[in-house]
């Protein structure tokens, strides 16, 4: 893509940098003792270094497809998919604590297996099933994390 790779380097670099003055502004601690800035901080140092070996990539393909222009980026982008997961992921961050973990990600899950994936009904209802009480006995019974019931789920269980 050349140019087109450019330009998108260059907003996530801009967005690691800012990821790392957040993260630095929330204090990093040490290896020892990690502040609560140390995980993203680092995640962002790595995206500018991903970001600069795009930029460069880009740099080089630019020599054999001269011409290129940010709108490149959009062509051949099927966008009912990505809007379609989008608006799912909204929906299930808004109802999330009303309606409860498990009905929720069952719910979300269920969404992305049928409608985006295709599955057949059986085994989208099966693997969104098992996969949000695998999840909810990881999470809430195994490691002890509070998840919200939800009114849904404080009516079943």
């Amino acid at each position: 893509m050349g140019r087109a790779d450019q330009y998108s380097s260059i907003f996530w670099l801009i967005f690691g940098s800012a990821v790392v003055y957040g993260s630095y502004q929330l204090g990093l601690g040490n290896l020892i003792h990690p502040g609560p800035g140390f995980l993203p901080f680092w995640c962002g140092v790595i995206l500018i270094g991903l970001s600069a070996l795009v930029f460069s990539q880009g740099k080089l393909a630019q020599r054999i497809e001269p011409g290129a222009s940010p709108w490149d980026l959009w062509v051949g982008l099927k966008w009912p998919k990505p809007i379609g997961v989008t608006i799912a992921l909204l929906t299930y961050a808004f109802t999330f604590t009303h309606v409860g973990f498990i009905v929720s990600t069952t719910f979300l899950l269920l969404f992305l297996f049928k409608a985006i994936e295709t599955e057949i009904w059986r085994r989208a209802i099966m693997a969104a099933l098992l996969a949000s009480i695998i999840c909810y006995s990881v999470f809430a019974v195994w490691l002890q994390v509070q998840l919200p019931r939800g009114y849904l789920e404080g009516l079943l269980f």
